[in-house]
Parts: structure tokens; sequence; C-alpha cells
């Protein structure tokens, strides 16, 4: 039992001792804070201390920004802009704290879980991230780095979110300004072929005239009753009378000929007023939909621009000071506890078998 509890417990013991006084390097922790926000209007506008814009957190694009952190997407961009695999396999590192240069990328990533770690206040949407490292520079640099590329992250997606949210409003606004270009030309041409700006003008001006002749045909059906009761029919001014009746029926005629006709005429001004009543409309339809497609674009650009995304850096990075990595004492005090318990278990397992087999 002695020595069972020497070499499971007290050598173990003694080589973390060892180990973490004088083999374990020192590592650093750089520690930044920051949140992605979105510039939005204030909920509650009536309020008196409410402001027209406030910011508002984003906690779903928070998740987005720590699983792009531990994803092998950040280490292809880190690439070409620092060379933090030089941090963590250099030759002055401890052998078990460093990483292996010929390891594959799969591995490293599982490493960096280790020596980057972030974490997200839920309430509030903070996000604290802290890069540990050999060297208090080093630690400061990647930070620094990580919050270069994981800015260029959600600015990339702002703008893709805006250009999609723009783009399907613009292509709206594009079909609706063909429709109405359309229904202008159709207008111009109506115009042109007319002769008219409104058929409604012409048609004034016929009923106009049409009422003039029709109050002088009552004139002289008036006179030429009083020249009839009198027996005066035969006389030159009975004739010039009805002749003058009879040119006016024929003006009249006319004037209704032009102003209503037949249903398939296309000279009279009902037939005119009928296709241009047609064309006003597709005219005035797609009027309404090119204005409704425009101020939707607007709106589009001002949402997109109300919700696009930042990333606000409250705690930069700093260069730490002191080494808080590895626990040189505390450590060894645990394993000692977990070596001693695991001792203390498999001992007693041991003395019941003994005990049973008496």
């Amino acid at each position: 039992m002695l020595i069972s509890f020497v070499v499971t417990v007290i050598l173990p013991f003694v080589a973390s001792i060892l180990y973490f006084a004088f083999i374990a390097s020192d590592q650093y922790i750089a520690e930044t804070r920051f949140a992605v926000r979105s510039l939005a209007e204030g909920q509650n506008s009536d309020s008196v201390d409410s402001s027209i814009l406030s910011m508002s957190t984003m906690p779903q694009d928070g998740f987005i920004v720590t699983n792009f952190i531990h994803s092998s997407e950040i280490l292809d961009r880190l690439e070409n802009k620092i060379n933090y695999r030089r941090m963590f396999t250099q030759d002055g590192i401890d052998y078990l704290s460093r990483f292996d240069k010929d390891e594959s990328k799969e591995r490293f990533l599982k490493y960096w879980a280790n020596q980057v770690m972030t974490y997200i206040d839920g309430p509030s949407g903070i996000i604290t991230l802290k890069t540990r490292t050999f060297s208090p520079d080093d630690s400061k640099a990647l930070a620094s780095a990580i919050l270069v590329e994981s800015e260029a992250l959600i600015n990339e997606l702002s703008e893709r979110a805006q250009r999609d949210m723009i783009a399907r409003f613009r292509a709206e606004l594009d079909r609706t300004t063909g429709h109405y270009r359309a229904a202008l030309e159709a207008m111009r041409s109506f115009q042109n072929a007319s002769g008219l700006l409104t058929p409604e003008a012409r048609a004034t001006e016929t009923g106009t005239l049409l009422t003039g002749l029709l109050a002088q045909k009552l004139e002289l059906e008036t006179r030429l009753f009083v020249l009839k009761e009198s027996n005066a029919e035969s006389s030159p001014a009975h004739q010039q009378l009805v002749l003058a009746s009879q040119n006016l029926e024929i003006q009249i005629d006319k004037l209704k000929q032009d102003l209503a006709g037949d249903s398939d005429s296309a000279a009279n001004v009902a037939s005119v007023i009928r296709d241009f009543s047609r064309i006003e409309t597709d005219r005035r339809v797609a009027e309404s939909l090119y204005e409704a497609a425009r101020k939707n674009l607007e709106m589009a650009q001002a949402e997109a621009l109300r919700k696009g995304l930042y990333l606000v850096v409250f705690v930069p990075p700093t260069v730490p000071e002191e080494s808080l990595y590895p626990h040189r004492v505390s450590t060894p005090l645990l394993l000692l506890l977990a070596l001693a318990v695991a001792w203390l278990t498999g001992a007693l397992m041991w003395a019941s078998i003994e005990d049973h087999k008496l």
C-alpha cells in the first residue's frame, strides 16, 4: 500500500512541482471586451427622455463573431497578417505547452481553442475575448488582430445584408419605372395621333357648338310656326327659314355624329375619350406603382442604414504585465488532491475484494 501510494500519488505530485516550478513556461493573457451593436430608432419615441436614435445590442451577431473566432476561417485570414503559429511553436516554450510545427491545421484549431477564449454575457451581449500566449506583446498583438478581423466580418455581413435588401427594392423600382415609361410613351403617341392633349376639351367645345345650333334651330322653328299660323308658307321668308332650318339640322346631325357616333367608330369623341381614359388609367396605375416602389426603396435604404452593424470596443487589449498562467502552486495541490482521492478509492476497492476472499 505504501509503495502504491508513493508511485501513484507522491511521485506524480513531485514531478508536477518540478515541472511547474522550473520547466513550465509563463503564459500571458491579454483581455478585450466589445459588443456588436446597431444604430436603431428608440422604441419609446413619445418619451421625453428618449432620443431619436439609440444603440441596441445584437446578441445573435455576437454568437456569429465568437464562432468565427474559433473557426478555421479566421486562421486563414490571419495567416497573411500575423505569424500566429510562431507564437506557439518557439523553441523557448516548454515541450508540453509548445505546439508542434508539423501538426495539421485541424490539430492547431483544437490547440487554438485552449489559447483563445471567448465569453458572451447574455443580457448585455458583451463579448469578452482572452488570448493566452508566451509573450506579453504576442498576447496583445493576437487580440488586436482578432479584433480587426472580427470587425471586418461584421462589416461584410452588414454590407451584404444592406445590398440584398436594397437590391430587391431596386429591382422592383426598375420594373415599375419601365412600365411607367411605356405608359407615358403610349400617352404621347395617342396625343400625337389624335392631335389633342385631352379629349375632354374637344368634347366641351363640340357640346358648346351643338347647344348653340340647337338654340338657333329652336328660334327658326318658332318663326316658322308663326309664319304658318299667318298663312305665309308660300312667302320667300318662309322658304329661307326652311332652308336655314334644314342646314342647321345637317350641322346638328354632324356634330352629334362627331360627339357620339357609332360605337365602333374611332373618329368620334366618345371613342377617343374611351381610348384616352384607358391609356390615362394605365398611366396613373403605372405612376402609382412607380411612386410606391420609389418610396419603398428610400425606406429600405433608411432601414438598411439604421440596422447597420458596428463593432464597439470599449476595453481595448493591453500588454499584460505579469504571467497569470500556469498556476504554479494551486495546480500541483489540485493534482495531489485528485491523485489522493483516486488512490484512496482504489485502495478501498482492493480492501473490499480481499475481504470477500476471506
